[in-house]
């Protein structure tokens, strides 16, 4: 009887471990929420970029390559495509380096403790492009508020 009691006792935690607590293997995944808006954030600078409600889910971000920063004159860049045309293309160098971003073809859009944010618009953005306002209050600052500029 004694023996008996002892392999009950060790069989439960046996028992306990070889079932699956219900739901946890079984169910399905969770589906994807959708982006609710277009963000994108560049560290190196210290801004973050928000986009419009019409980008989401059409416009993509892409990180320049060193060769196209290299001969722009900044420290980083993206470009944002609609498909595999640019529609927006944002350069961020620091202060020293923004005669090289206008020469480059760009506009200063904003400025914030010693960084500088251009921008060099598509010839035709279409339904996609931005206006002057949206562009405006587009670039968020670490540590400000949405288009604010010190300068």
């Amino acid at each position: 009887m004694k023996s008996l009691a002892v392999a009950i006792l060790l069989g439960f935690p046996m028992l306990a471990a070889a079932q699956t607590p219900p739901g946890a293997h079984r169910a399905d995944a969770p589906a994807a929420q959708p982006m609710k808006r277009f963000v994108w954030r560049d560290e190196a600078a210290g801004y973050t970029f928000v986009g419009p409600q019409r980008w989401v889910g059409k416009v993509r971000a892409a990180p320049l390559a060193s060769k196209a920063l290299a001969t722009s004159g900044a420290t980083s860049g993206v470009r944002f495509l609609d498909g595999k045309y640019v529609v927006l293309e944002l350069l961020a160098a620091d202060d020293g380096r923004e005669q090289a971003l206008k020469s480059a073809g760009t506009t200063e859009l904003s400025r914030h403790a010693g960084h500088v944010v251009a921008v060099k618009s598509a010839a035709d953005g279409g339904e996609l492009a931005l206006t002057s306002e949206e562009l405006a209050a587009a670039v968020q600052w670490d540590g400000g508020a949405a288009g604010t500029v010190s300068r």
